[in-house]
């Protein structure tokens, strides 16, 4: 379909054009499917449809119709996307993608109705994207963005950008339900059983007038299964040993010999969300959303020894003897921990639009962590489990602020303009004090801290032109100033200060769209992404000799120049497409050990260059065969290589860590009778590795597996207020792990009102 050059056109066709990506993974084209049912979508969200890159959508009806118990199963299926969710009350969810490992958390971008729930003040294992904030009744459909080609997003954009569209009522609305878990898990290690869970969730809104309301609530109950195991070396006493029974001979993923004596991590998380968002037509021209969320979390991390004694009672530490072969047990081995946090989110968006077609976004968030509290045990149990001396890690103060201002329109009759604003800032404060009681207040001596604070100031201009039919060109360009300030180092006794830092850099972006016959188009997206260093990577270290050592406080920003061809084929009943990309990334940020000076330092570097090459496939069609069987596959080959690691130089040529060699789904949603649907979907995961010189080849607890899960669904609306479902994930029990082991088969059970 030929591209027209009035300016107006050529928006209604880039909306068009986005509404057809969005049915990937999930759903159907848009002609075909219902997609923001009974949501209103404000000015900051309909900038997600104007990106010259991949995207694929995933619709409210189709998470209806899998099992979802959080907002980041929105991601399950979608095209070479993994979401690192080892049970279900996960606060460590992270995203990887095409370019991005499990321990890459900073190379996303998550939003909420424009409102960043990325936690960007660190990369790691722990710096998921706040998912508790957005339940899944909230939720009216989300968008996936592939690659840094937008100049509206920061450099944070190189790998994934998810944004959440939540749902305000046209109407008065209401739904409760009520969904039940159980995880039938099994391990080699003696730590198997059943753990079960439950979730309870309430919507409740209005619109009355100008104004309209939702109030969403979602408490969920879990038992998750064991996160990590308490492992020995050889070596002790053997005069003092003690004879067990129950361990279990192993080795690590370099074949390593361990002794595996206990489970660790065995959480109980208690997490209560509630979300109040409050709309207001202020003109018939401009409009208002204000937003207040709060999130608790109360987990137990329990510990279980897997050994007993002779006389049948269970060993905690000391030295022991099994396997013909003498072990020392750590001291802290199997010590018991808790988490307590309670955090807020801030938000208001202000948008308009003017008659000459031209419209503007304010949006203003805070993310406040209000509490945020890790108590640790020094002694392991009986005593450590009831109380005794321990730590307390307090974050407490610690979130992010930002700030857009966003403005977009026609430019004569072949250019449609979009120029912005953005600021942010991140601040860290981490304290760990000593306790005299673990489960209490902290109040012993500090035993360290650190901290500091980032800061980005953004300008961008992209515009789209309309220059010849069928031809669209997109050319836009990202100006950031980054700051990193306040930076500390303390332990008990010593309280040392970072130099601040400060750096500018200018991203260009450019893409180029042909629709070279009806039903088909061609683009070719080109762009440069700067990810600038977290606090976390920048101020974590310790102090020796009244120096701060093991960080490198002047840390290079990561530089990704990254490309993307696509094909793109429209069908009457869906659509298919193929990408090939390729990122070259230089100064890659990730921890390793520099074995180039003596002694060696393990901490967070710059990886010289890093490549990762792939091509991604992925198909959506409705009504396949048969009315109301609808068929989304997509699979994705991932080439990512080390090139130079000067200061590792084991790693070159070697495959990046925790990025697959291949990510392939299947989905089937059948709707086989009135009232009545049931889903089956496949995911698979190919070989990985979790070391930087792939020198994991065990398949064993600290290894990065591969595999292939189903899950399944069955759900029946009886009433029209009324559904229920059954489902299962991980039908196949798969024993799998990415370091820690994911859950094995979980099955649900929901019943849900909706009126």
């Amino acid at each position: 379909m030929p591209l027209n050059t009035s300016p107006h056109r050529l928006c209604t066709l880039a909306l068009a054009i986005a509404g057809s990506f969005s049915a990937t993974a999930f759903a159907a084209d848009p002609q075909q499917s219902t997609t923001l049912e009974a949501v209103h979508v404000h000015a900051s969200d309909t900038h997600v449809t104007e990106t010259p890159a991949v995207q694929v959508r995933v619709t409210r009806d189709q998470l209806q119709k899998h099992n979802v118990t959080d907002s980041s199963d929105a991601l399950k299926y979608a095209p070479n996307i993994q979401v690192r969710k080892r049970y279900i009350g996960d606060p460590n969810a992270v995203i990887s993608g095409r370019n991005a490992g499990t321990l890459q958390s900073a190379r996303s971008l998550v939003y909420a109705d424009g409102l960043l729930l990325s936690n960007l003040m660190t990369n790691g294992w722990d710096g998921a994207p706040r998912w508790g904030m957005v339940a899944p009744e909230e939720i009216g459909a989300v968008d996936v963005l592939y690659g840094p080609y937008s100049a509206l997003y920061p450099g944070n954009s190189m790998g994934s950008t998810v944004l959440i569209h939540t749902r305000l009522p046209e109407k008065f609305v209401a739904s409760a339900s009520a969904q039940f878990m159980s995880q039938d898990f099994s391990d080699h290690y003696g730590s198997s059983g059943r753990y079960n869970g439950r979730n309870i969730a309430a919507t409740l809104g209005n619109k009355q007038g100008r104004w309209s309301w939702m109030l969403a609530v979602n408490k969920l109950d879990n038992n998750g299964q064991p996160m990590q195991y308490a492992t020995a070396k050889a070596g002790g006493n053997a005069k003092l040993a003690v004879p067990v029974q129950g361990a279990t001979l192993d080795r690590n993923p370099n074949g390593t010999p361990r002794l595996v004596y206990g489970a660790n991590t065995i959480e109980h998380t208690e997490q209560t969300q509630a979300k109040l968002k409050v709309g207001v037509d202020i003109t018939d021209h401009i409009a208002a959303q204000f937003t207040l969320g709060w999130w608790h979390n109360h987990a137990e991390d329990r510990t279980r020894s897997l050994i007993r004694d002779a006389g049948g009672h269970p060993v905690y530490t000391g030295v022991i003897s099994a396997f013909g072969q003498t072990w020392t047990l750590p001291t802290s081995g199997l010590a018991p921990f808790a988490t307590h946090e309670t955090h807020a989110l801030y938000g208001v968006e202000l948008n308009g639009r003017f008659d000459n077609g031209w419209r503007w976004t304010a949006v203003g968030s805070k993310y406040d962590f209000l509490r945020s509290q890790q108590r640790t045990a020094s002694l392991t149990p009986p005593v450590g489990a009831v109380g005794g001396p321990g730590t307390v890690a307090d974050l407490g103060g610690s979130g992010w602020e930002t700030w857009d201002l966003r403005s977009s329109g026609p430019l004569g009759e072949q250019h449609m303009l979009y120029a912005g604003l953005h600021g942010d800032r991140y601040i860290l404060d981490s304290r760990v004090n000593n306790a005299s009681d673990w489960r209490g207040n902290a109040d012993g001596s500090q035993q360290s801290a650190f901290g500091g604070r980032t800061r980005t100031y953004a300008a961008y201009l992209q515009d789209v032109w309309s220059f010849a039919p069928a031809w669209a060109l997109t050319l836009g360009g990202r100006w950031e100033q980054w700051r990193a300030y306040d930076g500390l180092r303390a332990n008990a006794s010593t309280r040392l200060r970072y130099a601040d830092r400060q750096r500018t850099d200018f991203s260009p972006k450019a893409a180029l769209s042909w629709d070279f016959a009806e039903d088909w188009q061609l683009r070719l997206a080109s762009g440069k992404a700067v990810r600038y260093p977290t606090v976390n990577e920048l101020f974590q270290g310790s102090i020796s000799a009244n120096a701060i050592v093991n960080n490198n406080p002047n840390l290079r920003p990561e530089r990704d120049w990254s490309t993307d061809l696509t094909l793109l084929r429209h069908l009457s009943n869906g659509h298919w497409r193929v990408s090939v990309f390729q990122d070259r990334i230089a100064d890659s940020l990730y921890s390793q050990t520099d074995i180039t000076v003596t002694p060696t330092v393990t901490n967070i570097q710059n990886v010289d260059k890093v490549r990762v090459r792939g091509i991604e496939g992925e198909i959506a069609l409705t009504d396949v065969w048969t009315q109301g069987l609808d068929l989304q596959a997509s699979v994705a080959f991932n080439n990512a290589k080390t090139l130079d690691d000067r200061q590792y130089p084991l790693a070159n040529g070697k495959w990046f860590p925790r990025i697959p060699k291949v990510r392939a789904t299947l989905v089937a949603d059948y709707r086989f009778a009135p009232g009545w649907d049931a889903s089956l979907a496949i995911r698979h995961s190919g070989r990985q590795y979790g070391t930087l010189d792939n020198s994991d080849f065990v398949n064993t607890y600290g290894a990065v597996s591969r595999f292939t899960v189903a899950d399944a669904k069955l759900r029946w609306n009886f009433a029209p207020p009324w559904t229920v479902s059954m489902g299962v994930d991980n039908l196949t029990n798969e024993h799998y792990w990415v370091y820690h082991p994911y859950a094995g088969r979980t099955w649900f059970a929901e019943a849900r009102w909706d009126y």
